[in-house]
């Protein structure tokens, strides 16, 4: 992988992570949504915990732990570039990419604003997310399949 490409990736993904989000902020009033369909739709709520808003009001601790995290990610990815694959240093961005993009918001917004909204009808909803999460989640899934599937110097 080219070494701009190192950092172009995660300021795509951080962009577009942001776009959503501002593009929500500004039309869909807090706490409202958009129905799409059954199955989708575009909500505004912001979450100070983690996954599924577990731990809430933990702003500070997380800000504090999700930058540490970064640093290691950034120092990780330096440190091994010629020893990991390609898939396991896409996957390590995305994952980069995400910590980035809802830490960001934890700073300047005192919470993550999540707005994509999946489930069944009103019967079943899985918690609302948003692309720094999908990214997180991506990267996590594709360095397992890397590190189970595909484990081989580049």
């Amino acid at each position: 992988m080219k070494k701009y490409l190192y950092f172009l990736l995660p300021v795509i993904y951080v962009a577009l992570d942001h776009i959503t989000k501002f593009l929500v902020i500004q039309n869909i009033p807090y706490r409202s949504y958009i129905k799409i369909n059954d199955y989708f739709s575009i909500v505004n709520i912001s979450n100070t915990g983690v996954a599924f808003s577990m731990f809430q009001h933990n702003n500070i601790f997380f800000i504090v732990l999700v930058s540490l995290v970064i640093i290691f990610l950034i120092y990780f990815i330096y440190k091994n570039k010629k020893e990991i694959t390609k898939l396991q240093t896409h996957s390590l961005l995305l994952i980069l990419a995400g910590g980035i993009g809802n830490l960001i918001d934890r700073i300047f917004r005192g919470a993550v604003v999540d707005f994509i909204d999946v489930g069944y009808k009103e019967v079943y909803r899985w918690p609302a997310f948003n692309v720094a999460d999908s990214c997180v989640c991506i990267g996590i899934g594709l360095f397992v399949i890397s590190v189970l599937f595909f484990n081989k110097k580049k």
